[in-house]
């Protein structure tokens, strides 16, 4: 507008201005208003989309097999208490004052313990208090409950959390709903995050001038004017950043989440979403998974001082974590219950009470997955039925065969176990022995095919691929005991039945089959003439065996090794006698697992049940076995393979100081590239293979290799325990030989050996003098 302009032209110019704008203002604020609404129905769509629909996905976590306490169970030696701590249990001299604790009395021989709360598919433990009386050998006598001196039958000690089936988050929560958490925590919560909660709309403006004010008085940030509401709809939908955009943007959702959904909705939902803290790269998410996390135990068992840490935790879950800094966690709980007295939530008493409350966590437990090569085997084996986004998504609780201790021992026992054997490979270094030696086990328990221990290979990290289950390799002499059975099960006429003191040529020979021929050889070409089968397999004679396949039938032997489990692909080539034929370490288990369980064959087992989320169960397997062999027939092979261990191939495991009975059978295989031994006691089967991945030669026999990785397995397994004896079964006699003539032993003869028979095929003559001379002298 010119200065020069008349005062009526300038008040002309003003009203055409003014006319204008008029007659704009209505279109410019429909337009503001529209794209209000449409951002109001936006967000209000995605508020809709997460609270209606499907707002977590709940990874699987898989357990391991609980530990079942009953009287006549052994504890021997530290194993409960040292269970008790790996499951997070704290020790007191006291008795125990809340569930995870527990207290020992060495001199009175019991223990008393408060078991936590766990839902198992069979039902739920509620956390009772119980002593546990034990003898001088380490074995439970009574289980008494304390609270009503009720006797016990058993008690079932919660599993280890062993890892979580993750997907693309790695987040741990258990979902809650607002009625089951307790009141004092949501107390606590509104207390210190949110005191007006219940009277503003989303967003508090009391609230953030107060906020103000303090943050300007300290000159810093000391206060966060952020609602319950606010910090929620971040979480669910916003990053970390701060910017005024973003605050704004939560400002509007909240302001829209309050006017769609009800306030106790918006409350449960945010108890459940809120970051608690991190276990090891695992983050932990809502109330209950905290509430686990902290203290080991479920929100509803908390005391007043637990809960109140928890809610303070909130603001910072890693600086006021007491699991690393209990003295601001401490400071942290102590502001928490001020404002819980100030506001009238709890009386002077219980405040001073509360404060008055000794703090601990338990013991940080971190899911490492101390059995990746399990896990992975559990996975492959459920996504037969589920597929992978299920079991990364709908919170199914795993319960498995693992157990922990036997776990971590293989682990630790393969590790250590090729270590020395690389370090013991003096030489120039091969080129192709570039990569590392490898190892795998696995143990199961005989009776029920139960995998209590799998070790796929020395570094999960640097390699996956699981051994245990996946590597076909040939077994070698760990097949020959196939062979023996087949011989002493065989009445077929015109074959050849054997006992444990038939007489065996050890000597080349040629086997003509479809127009091919083979020649088995003996290690370092050495041969021993006239031998017993006892003797043949105890010292692991390539021609001697072979000759017993072939007189009884290759075509025998291949069908029973399919029966005791073995791959049904298998060819009836005479090989196979002496192991040439490919077979996985789990194969091997099974077919040693019917002579360990007289004669029947056990499934083997690794998922027990498979429960949802609200406790319903969705897939159960229980032990399956089947009989095979007659049990006599089995506990033949197992009295000749207690002969390898004590006499043969696997007598190095009694000079390792492994005394307890023991039935087991190295493996080599020609060329010297895989190294085996399996071998059991009644109750515990174990399966040990060293090589290279390639075929690349190892240079060493299973019993230099294998042997003593299985031996520290087996000794440190049981160590503790009673020794258990073989049962002999009905239909057997055990009689004492002549080493030379197999016939019944007298002193003048010399030496002897115990020998198992069915009955009727005993020798019935005494040895003499003069005739000991006959068979090889061992």
């Amino acid at each position: 507008m010119s200065p020069d302009e008349s005062g009526p032209a300038q008040a002309s110019r003003l009203r055409a201005v003014l006319s204008l704008a008029t007659l704009a203002a209505p279109p410019m604020l429909a337009a503001a208003a529209l794209v209000g609404w449409l951002v109001y129905l936006r967000i209000d769509a995605l508020l809709v989309e997460k609270f209606e629909g499907r707002r977590w996905d709940f990874p699987s976590k898989v357990y391991s097999a609980p530990y079942e306490l009953y009287p006549g169970a052994w504890i021997g030696g530290d194993s409960l208490s040292r269970r008790l701590r790996r499951l997070g249990y704290t020790e007191r001299e006291a008795v125990p004052a809340h569930r995870g604790q527990f207290s020992e009395n060495g001199e009175g021989r019991y223990l008393d313990l408060w078991l936590r709360t766990f839902a198992y598919p069979q039902g739920r433990e509620t956390g009772r208090r119980v002593r546990i009386s034990y003898d001088s050998h380490g074995y439970v006598h009574e289980i008494v409950a304390l609270d009503s001196g009720e006797s016990l039958t058993n008690v079932r000690i919660e599993p280890l959390f062993v890892t979580g089936l993750h997907g693309k988050l790695r987040e741990e929560r258990r979902e809650m709903s607002l009625e089951e958490v307790p009141a004092p925590l949501v107390a606590a919560v509104l207390a210190v995050e949110d005191r007006r909660f219940y009277e503003h709309f989303g967003i508090d403006a009391r609230g953030l001038a107060r906020a103000f004010v303090v943050n300007v008085t300290a000159g810093e940030v000391r206060q966060g004017g952020s609602t319950l509401t606010q910090q929620l709809m971040k979480n669910f939908f916003l990053t970390e950043e701060r910017t005024l955009s973003r605050k704004l943007r939560e400002a509007a959702m909240a302001l829209v989440a309050e006017r769609r959904f009800p306030k106790r909705r918006i409350l449960e939902n945010y108890l459940n979403e809120i970051y608690m803290g991190q276990k090891g790269g695992v983050g932990v998410h809502g109330m209950w998974e905290a509430s686990k996390h902290y203290f080991g135990r479920e929100p509803w068992e908390l005391s007043l001082g637990e809960t109140a840490t928890l809610a303070g935790i909130i603001r910072a879950p890693n600086y006021y974590s007491p699991h690393n800094h209990l003295d601001r966690a401490v400071i942290r709980r102590d502001t928490v219950l001020r404002l819980l007295f100030e506001h009238g939530d709890i009386d002077e008493r219980t405040y001073h009470s509360a404060l008055a409350e000794e703090l601990t966590a338990v013991p940080l437990a971190v899911a490492t997955n101390s059995a990746p090569y399990f896990t992975d085997f559990v996975r492959e084996e459920l996504q037969a039925n589920y597929p992978a986004d299920v079991l990364s998504s709908e919170g199914f609780s795993i319960f498995t065969t693992i157990d922990p201790e036997l776990q971590a021992l293989a682990e630790r026992v393969v590790a250590d176990g090729l270590d020395r054997i690389e370090s013991s490979l003096v030489g120039p270094i091969d080129p192709s022995r570039a990569a590392r030696l490898e190892g795998a086990l696995i143990a199961v328990n005989p009776r029920t095919g139960e995998i209590l221990a799998m070790v796929g290979g020395r570094d999960y990290g640097g390699s996956q691929y699981n051994r245990a289950v996946h590597a076909r390799r040939q077994p070698g002499s760990v097949f020959k005991p196939i062979v023996m059975l087949a011989g002493l099960s065989n009445y077929e006429e015109g074959t050849p039945h054997y006992v444990s003191t038939s007489p065996v040529l050890d000597a080349p020979f040629t086997w003509e089959y479809d127009e091919f021929t083979w020649s088995p050889a003996n290690y370092a070409d050495e041969y021993h003439g006239k031998v017993s089968l006892r003797e043949a397999l105890e010292l692991s004679l390539n021609s001697a065996t072979a000759r017993i396949a072939r007189e009884v039938g290759i075509e025998k032997v291949r069908d029973l090794a399919v029966r005791l489990g073995m791959d049904p692909s298998m060819p009836a080539y005479p090989a196979i006698a002496l192991g040439g034929w490919e077979a996985s370490m789990l194969e091997v288990a099974r077919a040693y697992g019917v002579f360990a369980n007289n004669g029947f064959s056990a499934t083997p087992l690794s998922v027990v049940k498979v429960v949802d989320r609200y406790g319903r169960e969705v897939e159960g397997n229980r032990v399956e076995i089947r009989r095979v062999v007659p049990a006599r027939h089995a506990y033949l092979v197992t009295h000749l393979l207690q002969g390898v261990m004590d006499r043969g191939t696997g007598r190095l495991a009694r000079a390792f100081g492994f005394r307890r009975p023991a039935a087991g059978k190295t493996g080599t295989t020609n060329g010297y590239n895989d190294a085996w031994f399996a071998g059991y006691t009644p109750d515990l089967l174990t399966v040990v293979w060293v090589g290279y991945d390639r075929d690349v030669q190892l240079g060493l026999t299973g019993a230099r290799a294998a042997l003593p990785i299985w031996t520290e397995f087996m000794r440190e397994a049981l160590r503790g325990r009673p020794p258990v004896p073989f049962q002999v079964p009905r239909g057997v006699e055990i009689v004492e030989v002549d080493v030379r003539t197999g016939l019944k032993a007298l002193p003048e003869c010399g030496d002897f050996v115990k020998a198992a028979f069915l009955d009727g095929e005993e020798p019935r003559e005494y040895c003499t003098r003069a005739e000991s001379g006959i068979f090889l002298l061992h």
